[in-house]
């Protein structure tokens, strides 16, 4: 929002461009403003995905008139084709530059942006004047908004912040869970990927049926190899978006017959085009049966597929990294590193509990499930996800990885039912704060993940990541691109006991009153951590993600 001529439509059109630049699709119109001879004369319309622009509204002269622009007719039709079904259809930012009197009266492009609002997911940003912000909102009470100023040079901040999150939560959503797959990449050729996935399957097949998977993934079938040379055909043979073949021999020498020489039960090679590779892994799927245990070699399948452990091999030295690995290295439980003679890793840290693989960190999970939820209005802790209470939710992903896990709360009756310890606050009133130096003073680890009870998805690659760059720091906690800290999704070690403590005598209660006294490492979020906070919040997960 913004007053007259106060720039909102320049505001606007650079955050289409920012918007682009992130990636995102946009779509919808801008309205610049025409002068002559320094004189308001008038109004444009443009189409923010075809670029079409013509003439909206001129000016009416003289004195008296209640109505003081006259649209045309072309004006008003390009604008109602940039905000139809058919032209938004796969935008992500739908900006509507300006939502004024004229749409308030139900006329304008007032249809196509109440269809918007009820049956688009992207985000739509209305221009409105400041005098009319009032009265959209009041006609749009129902639908959840927020406001910003085309005055603050934030404010394109925050709408893209709001765009990543979004768009993080959706490739959750978007994924398959694999729990039973041990996946494997690698940022180079030739640094052992295949030696591994058969130390692997050497290890676990002797007690555990386990299928092999290899995946090549083709970006277009243009004869061309991707790695350069004259190539082998697979990508330019492929008929169809994927085939599947089960390997049958184990001396042929392929990285396949190696998998199941090393005791696979069986070995299936996916050739798939990148832009089917959740088709693809879905039919391989089908055949290989359901619930089964997976050993995998691949980076871009991480790309659709969540699996219980994600590796990346790296060679000692090497800077260089393969687009593919890149594009998913944040995903990885694990940058392993080798130099043709041996790991930094030690294969006995993964396990494989009720066909789910693991890979339990020396470290302790606190939630905290101490507070009050008043703008909830009932216990969050408690609030049904499918069919469990969000802290089970929470608990289930913690399982496997933290050998130790506590209940931050005071209420001990509440949460007895999870049969893990409940750590009552040493002196009750105090915040958090008090609740994470009581915690930290049971536990049985040196690190220790701390997360609110009110986030019902926990990234584990995250939260890996974190406890890795806890070496030399006290505490590790995540920033957001927008400056914003999460200290209820951080890694605090034992030795900050004494900073907590200190703060705590001194009567403070903000977690942020201990940063300044310990040795602090703050890690980038991509997108945004989920805390469901309120009733709009709580309904809107369940509408994305079930109930």
């Amino acid at each position: 929002m913004g007053e007259k001529h106060s720039g909102k439509t320049t505001s606007a059109g650079e955050l289409a461009e920012a918007a682009r630049a992130k990636g995102f699709n946009v779509a919808g119109l801008l309205a610049p403003s025409l002068y002559k001879k320094g004189e308001l004369a008038g109004f444009d319309v443009v189409d923010l995905r075809t670029e079409d622009r013509v003439p909206l509204a001129s000016r009416r002269t003289g004195k008296g008139r209640d109505k003081p622009y006259t649209f045309t007719e072309e004006g008003l039709k390009v604008g109602r084709r940039a905000l139809s079904a058919d032209a938004t259809k796969r935008a992500e930012l739908i900006i509507v530059d300006e939502f004024g009197p004229l749409e308030l009266s139900g006329g304008g492009w007032r249809k196509e942006v109440d269809l918007l609002l009820t049956s688009s997911d992207a985000v739509i940003l209305l221009v409105v004047r400041r005098e009319l912000a009032d009265e959209v909102q009041s006609l749009y009470a129902g639908i959840q908004s927020h406001n910003f100023s085309a005055c603050e040079k934030e404010s394109a901040n925050k709408v893209i912040a709001v765009l990543e999150r979004r768009s993080r939560n959706k490739t959750i959503s978007q994924m398959i869970q694999l729990d039973g797959m041990l996946m494997i990449g690698s940022a180079g050729a030739n640094v052992g990927k295949t030696e591994l996935a058969c130390v692997i399957i050497r290890k676990f097949g002797k007690s555990t049926a386990i299928t092999g998977i290899k995946v090549t993934t083709i970006k277009a079938k243009d004869g061309k190899c991707p790695r350069g040379g004259k190539g082998c055909g697979v990508c330019s043979s492929l008929d169809g978006n994927f085939y599947i073949t089960e390997e049958g021999s184990k001396s042929s020498g392929k990285d396949t017959a190696r998998l199941l020489a090393a005791g696979a039960r069986k070995v299936f090679w996916l050739r798939v085009m990148k832009t089917h590779l959740k088709e693809g892994i879905t039919s391989l799927l089908d055949i290989a049966g359901e619930g089964e245990v997976l050993v995998c070699e691949s980076n871009s399948l991480r790309a659709v597929v969540k699996p219980g452990l994600f590796f990346i091999l790296r060679r000692r030295g090497s800077k260089a990294w393969k687009s593919s690995a890149r594009s998913v290295k944040r995903y990885a439980d694990r940058i392993v590193v080798g130099d043709g003679g041996g790991l930094d890793f030690d294969i006995e840290r993964i396990k494989l509990a009720d066909g789910k693989w693991v890979m339990p960190e020396r470290a302790t999970a606190i939630i905290m499930a101490g507070g009050d939820s008043r703008r909830m209005g009932t216990d969050k802790s408690m609030l049904p996800i499918k069919d469990k209470s969000m802290i089970e939710t929470i608990c289930e992903q913690l399982r496997g990885t933290f050998g130790q896990i506590l209940i931050s709360a005071n209420n001990v009756e509440r949460y007895a039912f999870l049969g893990l310890p409940i750590i009552k606050d040493k002196i009750s009133g105090q915040g958090p704060l008090m609740g994470i130096a009581s915690a930290l003073g049971f536990s049985e680890n040196e690190a220790n993940f701390v997360t609110s009870c009110d986030i019902p998805h926990i990234e584990m690659s995250f939260v890996r990541r974190m406890l890795v760059e806890a070496e030399g720091y006290d505490i590790v906690v995540p920033a957001g691109k927008d400056g914003r800290k999460e200290p209820l999704f951080a890694v605090y070690k034992k030795n900050a006991l004494k900073a907590i403590n200190e703060v705590l005598r001194e009567g403070g209660r903000k977690i942020s009153d201990v940063f300044g006294r310990c040795r602090v490492k703050y890690v980038e979020l991509e997108g945004d951590i989920v805390n469901l906070n309120t009733k709009t919040e709580y309904e809107e997960y369940l509408e994305k993600y079930g109930d």
